[in-house]
């Protein structure tokens, strides 16, 4: 499993800037996804703020299929994780 080293972790915000958590791994952002509440989880994905990280670990076949995600805040959550376990 590629980890980032410290500094490069995704930071989970909430959108008024608080941290909510972070992930050094593909298996801690989806962690993190399940977990984090989904106000956070919505500001990042409608900022696409996940795929330059996941960029940034060579997860581009990832980032592919993140492009062409639509964001529905009842779905977002399961979404992002099937794309993230494939």
């Amino acid at each position: 499993m590629k980890t980032v080293p410290p500094g490069k972790e995704f930071v989970f915000k909430m959108p008024d800037g608080r941290v909510v958590g972070r992930a050094k791994s593909v298996s801690e952002l989806a962690t993190l996804i399940k977990t984090a509440p989904l106000d956070s989880v919505l500001f990042h994905a409608k900022a696409g703020h996940f795929a330059p990280w996941l960029n940034m670990l060579g997860e581009s076949s990832l980032v592919q299929k993140l492009r062409s995600l639509e964001i529905n805040e009842k779905t977002i959550r399961v979404a992002l994780l099937r794309i993230l376990h494939q």
